[in-house]
């Protein structure tokens, strides 16, 4: 069978979706499967079909768009920057797809709403499909003001364009597909509040390559941990949707009360700049270090005593599944679905959600007592070999594919 999985967002790119992508496009293969990865090449902004030279630039087009959509009757939209740009895009990415094809697969499985939206439009047959939904766009698009504006609430966000325009992508991303895929039920009560009804939606959890994982944790990191430190480690994105800032305040609050421990944050984003700003404001140079990307995160884990996971949004992150097959004592904000890979007290530790105090607290817990540390570490090691695996991962989304074809 010949299978598209294809996203809006960029391909090129360090984050979940692409993990997602390329273990699934792995395992499709060996299963003898053809398997095509389309998306977005952020440095060139092109649209392309990853290993095919053939490539759609943007660029090419959005001038003809935006003066388009600039001379629609479209008010609300033109008053909204952001909205202009996604709706803009949204319709150079479906050339792009378009123009490259999409109508030659026998299944599309689409990583996004917006991906799904603009396969729809372009289908000149009946092929089957299916959505993924990783997160909420319009709550992604929520943080992502909360940066700028801390203090706009949820309800204010929603009731403007940005937020209206976020939320009509995700109802008709999802009402485009065939069948929705989701891994967590957090996002499956989202979807089904936009109006998608229960029996379209499919959940499907995360699942890590085990084998795979062991194998890069056998080798060395070359990064020593300092004698005499507990390490506490985040690793991913360094964006405010992921609550690194909420971290370093933690720890901040943490260094009043201790010094016995050490934190690398491991990852790259837009909010760096600010956060190593920050930590030398609160005094943690000697404390907080920012070791940028890696590529082999299950070696680094192995030197880890406590991860954390301070996301104010995260469906089933892939770096917190890491770290619990790597057995070591996780603790996770209470939010999203992110509770729904943590028992607490049991495979890890949960705190309240964008308060740094109870971070703090809850990792001087932690740091108080190793046995602890191993419990939790163990029981969540065990949890994710019986529950997380790459295998069932592909099992479950292979029965949905079985579905529709």
């Amino acid at each position: 069978m010949k299978i598209l999985l294809v996203t809006y967002w960029w391909l090129t790119s360090v984050g979940g979706i692409r993990t997602y992508m390329n273990q699934l496009a792995e395992r499709l293969r060996t299963h003898g499967h053809e398997v095509d990865l389309m998306g977005t090449d952020l440095a060139t902004n092109t649209v392309y079909v990853a290993g095919q030279e053939r490539r759609f630039a943007k660029d090419t087009v959005l001038p003809l768009i935006r003066r388009n959509l600039a001379g629609a009757p479209l008010p609300a939209l033109q008053a909204c920057p952001q909205a202009m740009a996604i709706e803009s895009d949204r319709y150079a990415f479906e050339m792009g797809a378009a123009v490259l094809g999409v109508n030659q697969y026998d299944l599309i499985h689409a990583q996004d709403p917006i991906a799904a939206l603009c396969i729809r439009r372009i289908l000149r047959r009946n092929i089957p499909l299916i959505v993924s939904f990783h997160g909420s766009l319009a709550r992604e698009g929520y943080y992502d003001s909360r940066s700028v504006h801390p203090n706009l609430t949820w309800a204010e966000f929603r009731s403007g364009t940005y937020g209206k325009h976020y939320s009509s992508l995700e109802y008709l991303g999802a009402e485009a597909a065939d069948l929705v895929l989701v891994s967590s039920g957090w996002i499956k009560g989202i979807i089904m509040e936009s109006g998608i009804p229960e029996h379209k939606i499919r959940q499907v959890p995360y699942g890590v390559d085990v084998q795979a994982f062991l194998l890069q944790s056998a080798v060395e990191f070359p990064k020593p941990k300092p004698p005499g430190k507990r390490l506490i480690m985040y690793t991913g994105r360094v964006e405010y949707v992921k609550g690194v800032h909420i971290l370093i305040e933690a720890l901040g609050q943490l260094r009043q009360a201790r010094s016995d421990w050490i934190c690398w944050i491991i990852g790259d984003g837009t909010l760096l700049p600010q956060l190593q700003h920050r930590s030398m404001e609160l005094g943690l140079n000697q404390d907080v270090e920012f070791l940028g990307r890696i590529d082999n995160i299950p070696s680094a884990l192995k030197k880890a005593d406590i991860y954390v996971q301070p996301s104010l949004q995260d469906t089933q992150p892939f770096s917190l599944t890491e770290a619990q097959l790597a057995g070591v004592a996780c603790i996770a904000a209470n939010a999203t679905g992110m509770p729904e890979m943590i028992q607490e007290g049991v495979t890890g530790r949960l705190f309240a959600p964008e308060n740094p105090g109870s971070l703090a607290d809850g990792l001087n817990l932690l740091l108080n007592s190793s046995h602890e540390r191993r419990h939790l570490g163990l029981k969540a090691k065990r949890w994710v070999a019986a529950h997380r695996t790459l295998d069932q991962m592909y099992q479950g989304t292979w029965k949905v594919y079985q579905e529709l074809i």
